[in-house]
C-alpha cells in the first residue's frame, strides 16, 4: 500500500480513479495490469500523432486526439497527462499553437512518471511490450 499512498502524494495519478480501478478488478489482477499497459500503449501512440499533429500544423488533428488521450487519462486516473491534453486540446480548439511544443514536452515526462509509478505498483508487466498481449 506504500506506493499507492506516494502516487496520491505526487499527484501523479488521482487515487480514487485507480482505486476504482483497482477495486473493480480484485479478483482478476492481471485485468488492472492489462488496462494499465494499454493505457500506455495507446498513449504513447497518440502522444506521437498530438507530435505529428503539431508538426504539421493540424489544430483540429491536435485537439481531437488531446481530447482522446485526455478521456483515457481520466479512466486510468493519469491526471496530470489529462491536464496536459485539456491545455493541448484548448489550443486545438482556437488554432493557437505557439505554445503546444512546450506542453508536448511536459505530457511526455507525465507519461513517462505514470510508466514509473504503474511499474512501481503493478510490476514491470505494466510495460508495453511485456506482458502477454504483446
Amino acid at each position: 500500500m506504500g506506493s499507492v499512498a506516494k502516487l496520491v502524494t505526487d499527484k501523479l495519478i488521482a487515487s480514487d480513479a485507480f482505486e476504482r480501478l483497482r477495486q473493480m478488478t480484485a479478483s482478476r489482477s492481471a485485468e488492472l495490469v492489462e488496462i494499465c499497459r494499454e493505457f500506455l500503449t495507446e498513449a504513447g501512440k497518440t502522444l506521437a500523432q498530438l507530435r505529428n499533429a503539431f508538426t504539421l500544423k493540424q489544430p483540429e488533428e491536435l485537439r481531437s486526439r488531446a481530447h482522446y488521450l485526455k478521456g483515457s487519462s481520466l479512466i486510468v486516473g493519469a491526471i496530470g497527462v489529462a491536464r496536459c491534453c485539456a491545455s493541448l486540446e484548448a489550443m486545438g480548439k482556437n488554432g493557437n499553437l505557439s505554445e503546444a511544443e512546450a506542453i508536448l514536452d511536459q505530457l511526455s515526462a507525465a507519461l513517462q512518471a505514470v510508466e514509473q509509478e504503474y511499474v512501481k505498483v503493478l510490476g514491470p508487466g505494466v510495460l508495453p511490450g511485456k506482458g502477454p498481449a504483446a
